[in-house]
This record gives structure tokens, sequence and C-alpha cells, in this order.
């Protein structure tokens, strides 16, 4: 577990030498310099992944299995054999041309997925080092370990929130489309658009509310429905209790702090945005509890909300000013503690733990 505790012992560090020479956390002064413990943390995070065994990762030896398949296919024959996800495994073609190993493709794929994804938390951060711990303690975290195919096409959330953000439908859609070539999972995406451009506001909360309870109580009747339009492994095994309960509970209760604490009349349209996000998020974690494929299927926002709360925290109402302040290290101390008390509970983690590298 070494590692995993260096990945956080860094950034903190960096992080309190830094607040050390200021007055407080929020009076950082936001500089380029200011997020340097992201881009530690991601580099560190880059060379982890890259040096990852197969053994860490649920199904890197599946993706293995299918990679040594393609080093024997020309290019129109693996377009046949893989007829779906064509960009991930036409990428599996070009690097079995440029150097036959398997390690080569995890090399690549670590360098886009910690480069893409720091890159977007350095620029969009607030608070460096709450963004690192959400992103740590989120379910992303692992699958970028496991799941190949899906890790890329999650990346492509990023120009598709920039696009939602321009207003830029058809650019976006074009977005969508193709992280859907990655994995066909990534056509959820779709619902960002329209998401994201919905006036929510505090008046709107309990009719909010409302309904995150209602989807909660039917989730079974509800998911029931939609099954038989899916074509997808997970949802074939049906309604079945997986016990996923507590990311819905997190979400549940950022989303009521983002309504009850915090002043919309004061948030820009952007963050307004962000919120309503929280909610799709919200609801969609509501089926996790019943089947898979509703966390496999949410993966995609919740790369987004690392950003999501530091970035709605700077809208305090009057008087819960000292409240938001304290809470930012409040959460920072409590995810310290939760991630390292959840990584050495037992908790595998899509096998992403304990760590182990290739030479080991």
């Amino acid at each position: 577990m070494l590692p995993y505790y260096l990945l956080v012992f860094f950034p903190f560090c960096i992080e309190c030498v830094r607040v050390s020479l200021y007055s407080g956390y929020n009076n950082v002064v936001k500089t380029k310099k200011s997020n340097i413990s992201i881009v530690v943390f991601f580099v560190f995070w880059g060379l982890m992944l890259a040096c990852r065994s197969i053994s860490c990762g649920r199904d890197l030896r599946n993706y293995k299995y299918f990679f040594e398949i393609i080093k024997n296919l020309q290019f129109s024959e693996m377009l046949e054999y893989f007829p779906t996800e064509q960009l991930y495994f036409s990428l599996n073609w070009i690097v079995t041309r440029i150097y036959p190993d398997f390690r080569l493709l995890l090399v690549i794929t670590a360098v886009l997925c910690a480069g893409i994804t720091g890159w977007f938390y350095k620029r969009e951060s607030e608070y460096p080092l709450l963004t690192i711990l959400l992103f740590i303690t989120n379910t992303c975290f692992v699958m970028f370990y496991s799941g190949l195919r899906q890790s890329l096409a999650m990346l492509f959330i990023i120009p598709a929130y920039y696009l939602t953000k321009q207003k830029r439908l058809i650019p976006f859609i074009v977005v969508v489309l193709i992280a859907k070539l990655f994995h066909n999972s990534a056509i959820i995406m779709l619902l960002l658009y329209p998401v994201f451009h919905i006036q929510l506001l505090s008046k709107d909360f309990l009719g909010m509310m409302f309904l995150v309870a209602l989807v909660f109580v039917l989730k079974v009747e509800i998911f029931s429905m939609v099954v038989p339009f899916l074509n997808d492994k997970y949802a074939r095994g049906g309604v079945a209790e997986t016990g996923a309960y507590a990311v819905w509970l997190m979400f549940l209760l950022y989303l009521i702090y983002s309504f009850l604490v915090l002043d919309d009349s004061k948030m820009n349209k952007e963050c307004l945005g962000l919120r309503n996000v929280l909610v799709i998020m919200t609801l969609i974690q509501s089926f996790a509890s019943i089947n898979p494929l509703a966390m496999r299927m949410n993966y995609y926002f919740i790369m987004l909300f690392p950003i999501i709360i530091p970035k709605l925290m700077n809208y305090p109402k009057v008087g819960n000013e000292n409240i938001v302040q304290e809470s930012k290290w409040g959460m920072v101390l409590l995810f310290v503690i939760y991630f390292f008390i959840h990584i050495n509970s037992g908790y595998t983690g899509l096998e992403a733990f304990p760590y182990v590298a290739f030479w080991e």
C-alpha cells in the first residue's frame, strides 16, 4: 500500500506548506503554481498506472487476451472481429504495429488518462487538495486501473463539458459519438447538455428532493421497465441487491449541502449547471444498489465531481461563510481518513488495491 500512501502524502504536504504561508486556505493566491499539488499527484499516479502489473486491475487479463488476438489480425480483420467500440481496438492494432507488447498499451493509456485528467483538474480546481481527495475516493479512480476502454471513453466528458458550456450542440454530439466508439456506455453523456442548461434554483429544492426520493423508492420498478431496452451484459443480470448505498448517500448529502448552505443567487451559469450535474449523478446512483450498470453509466458524470464541490463552495449564503470555510478542511481530513481506512479494510476496488508493480 506504500505507493497509495505516498500518492496522498506528497500533495498533502505541499498544500500544508502553501497554507502555512498564508492566513487561511481560502486566501491562497491562485496562480499557475497554486495547483502544483495536482501536477505532483497526477505525475506520480500516471507512473503508477504505467507500471502496474496486469494483476492490478480486474479486467486487464481480458484486455491482454484481446491484444494478443489483434497481433495476428489485419486491420480489416480486426474491424470484423470487433464490430463495436472499434476506436479502442484500432488503438490496440496501431500499438501492435509499433511494438507488440501489452505494456506499451498500458503506458499509452496511463499517459492519456493521467495527463488529460490532471490537466483538466489543474485548470478547473478551486481547491487542489479537496479535488485530489474527491477524485481518489470516488469510483472513477479504481476504474482507471481496470477498464481500459471505459477509462479512455470517460476522458471525453472533458471536451463534452466545455462544448456544453459554450452551447455548441453539434460538436458536443460528435464528441459523444466518438467516445461511444471506445465504450458503448458513453452514450449516456448526451444527458449532460440538457441537464446542464436546466434552470434549477433553491425554490425548486423541495420538488427536487421529492424526485430524488421517488426515484429511490421506485428504483426497482423503473429499472425493470428500462432493462428490456438495454443491450448490456450488466443489465442482463436484472435486479439484484448490490449493497451500493454509500456513494449515493454521499452524493445526496452534497446535494442537500449545495442547496441549503450555498447561495445560488451568487452562482454563475457554470456553477448552476454543475449543480444540476450533481442532481443527475444522485438520480443515476440510486440504481447502483440494484445493478452495477448504474455505476458504470455514472462514471462519466462522476469525473466532474472533483471540480463541482470546490467550485460551488465559493458561494456561501450570508451567515454561512464560516461553515463553508471550516467544511473545506473538514472534508479534507474526512476523506484522508476514509481513504486510508478503506484501502486497509480488505477493499480491493476492481483489484486496484493493493498496488502491484509489473516487476513484483
